[in-house]
């Protein structure tokens, strides 16, 4: 029996890189504004030497996004001979102003009536690699549980994500569906974790899995409720 839905955000609910574009900005500005001298030293370049560094040091930190740009912000600063404790609370203040655009996301026109629909019958959770708060969105009073990666200390397609999930809310991996873009994180996460997987495929790319998917997000209610008739 279908009992929940879990969906992935970043690009199946809603367009992410508006908020992303602003929020770093944001973080970028915090940055310059505490050291104005310096604020010249924070190109492109150094940022992205210094961000590959980090993942050739610790290749896992790649699932935990809040995480990595905190480590990026902290050796950058350390490099231009700031101190270690206080290039520390610099960048976790700059990632401050991150978060606070970061939950400004841009929602696809038929997200909301399909929450409308679905969360009428089945509980509705998150899993997702990003770390926008979904409960600081406008969609927020349509789900019951959100588990994010940078949280979590895992990342999709690592089925123990999905397995946290499944936990926290008491239900077993066959009665979830998950519904997400990403044919690496969510689909083939979703299948090695025991749950149906659906594929938001708006691009209509081949579906080499062959597994169920949908174009547009105002076909979710009807593939799911013929999903939940099978069980």
């Amino acid at each position: 029996m279908i009992t929940t839905l879990s969906f992935d955000l970043d690009d199946t609910l809603w367009d992410p890189r508006p908020a992303l574009v602003a929020a770093d900005k944001a973080q970028w500005l915090a940055l310059a504004q505490r050291y104005p001298d310096l604020a010249e030293r924070f190109t492109r370049d150094k940022i992205f030497v210094c961000r590959k560094q980090i993942l050739t040091d610790a290749p896992s930190i790649a699932g935990d996004v809040t995480a990595l740009r905190i480590e990026v912000m902290y050796r950058l600063l350390l490099s231009l001979d700031i101190a270690s404790a206080e290039a520390d609370e610099s960048a976790r203040m700059a990632f401050e102003a991150f978060m606070a655009k970061r939950n400004d996301v841009i929602l696809f026109p038929e997200t909301i009536p399909m929450l409308e629909s679905v969360s009428e019958s089945y509980a509705v959770v998150a899993i997702t690699n990003g770390n926008a708060d979904v409960f600081k969105t406008e969609i927020g009073p349509y789900f019951d549980l959100s588990i994010r990666a940078d949280e979590a200390g895992i990342a999709k397609p690592d089925r123990g994500i999905f397995d946290l999930t499944w936990e926290k809310l008491g239900c077993q991996s066959t009665n979830v569906i998950h519904i997400g873009d990403s044919v690496e994180n969510d689909v083939q996460g979703a299948i090695n974790a025991g749950a149906t997987p659906i594929w938001y495929n708006p691009s209509k790319e081949q579906n080499t899995l062959g597994v169920n998917e949908v174009g547009a997000l105002s076909e979710l209610p009807s593939m799911i409720q013929q999903l939940s008739d099978r069980h």
